[in-house]
């Protein structure tokens, strides 16, 4: 049996972590944001942070996995730490040569390429190639989210431009991500082949252990920056919704239809143009003819006759 305090606090714990929890339908919800959107205060502010906020929403995975690479660096830098990797047992592992007594993180001397903590830390191919590929999940569900937002906060914003915008956020974090795991595995594989050799120095054990994450972070920002400016100088997204536009206008049929119809049109234009240059190719010989007997015979006339 419990004693009188103990229910008591029993109680306190259970007020302590009271909550309540709402349950709402997506019509429910809708009209909740366009309630809550309805004020121009909101809006107002919506439209001084919006740019900020999707430049998070871009870059948040860059700054974190930055984080990641300076943990790594203070773990590994400090203690003179040597990195190179070596088989044993037909498994490769990264050996770890310098004071362990001196790092935080990464304690232990010797770890498997797919050990859990490894590709936590970023450390060596497959860390970096998972942080590349969290860091692509992280930038889509921002994005997403940041996405959805502003269509329930923006005036005149529909269902088309949506959809379009993340069209091209999915493709362009794909490709970023995409580019930046290239490059992670190319830095692990030339490791690889530094440390397969005699050579253990500083500069292959930065390239072993944090050459992959670097080269994941570098090459990701610089290829989502150089996205972000094609989308914008070729109007890419714009395109896309007015597509869109076009799709919902007249129907996948009617599109197809008038694609059609532009081809025959464009058959009879070549015809009428090839029929006209006949017509005048034989129009000017004619000519030319006609000129030629006209002037033999004019030089017959005119010339005195030789007997």
């Amino acid at each position: 049996m419990r004693t009188v305090a103990e229910k008591q606090e029993m109680r306190r714990t259970i007020k302590r972590n009271k909550h309540e929890v709402y349950i709402l339908s997506l019509e429910e919800i809708d009209n909740v944001f366009k309630c809550n959107a309805s004020g121009k205060y909101v809006k107002d502010q919506w439209v001084k942070l919006k740019n900020k906020v999707e430049f998070s929403a871009n870059y948040t995975a860059a700054g974190k996995d930055t984080v990641l690479l300076a943990k790594l660096i203070g773990d590994l830098g400090y203690g003179g730490t040597k990195a190179y990797l070596k088989r044993y047992g037909g498994n490769t592992h990264i050996i770890l040569k310098g004071y362990p007594g001196l790092r935080k993180i990464l304690t232990g001397t010797k770890y498997g390429i797919q050990n859990a903590k490894v590709i936590k830390m970023g450390l060596g191919k497959y860390g970096a190639v998972n942080a590349a590929k969290v860091g692509g999940v992280l930038t889509i569900i921002l994005l997403s989210t940041y996405r959805v937002i502003d269509y329930f906060l923006k005036d005149n914003s529909t269902l088309n431009q949506l959809v379009g915008t993340l069209a091209t956020d999915v493709v362009k974090v794909g490709l970023a991500t995409g580019a930046s795991v290239l490059a992670g595995s190319s830095v692990a594989a030339l490791g690889v082949a530094l440390s397969s050799g005699t050579a253990t120095g500083a500069i292959v054990g930065g390239i072993v252990a944090i050459g992959p994450l670097a080269a994941v972070i570098v090459v990701g920002l610089i290829t989502s920056y150089a996205l972000s400016y094609a989308d914008e100088e070729f109007r890419i997204t714009e395109n896309v919704i007015a597509v869109l536009d076009e799709i919902e206008e007249k129907g996948i049929q009617g599109i197809i239809n008038e694609k059609k119809q532009a081809i025959v049109n464009k058959g009879k234009d070549l015809a009428n143009d090839a029929a006209e240059s006949i017509v005048n190719y034989t129009l000017e010989n004619t000519k030319k003819i006609l000129l030629k007997s006209l002037n033999d015979i004019f030089r017959k006339m005119v010339s005195p006759s030789i007997r």
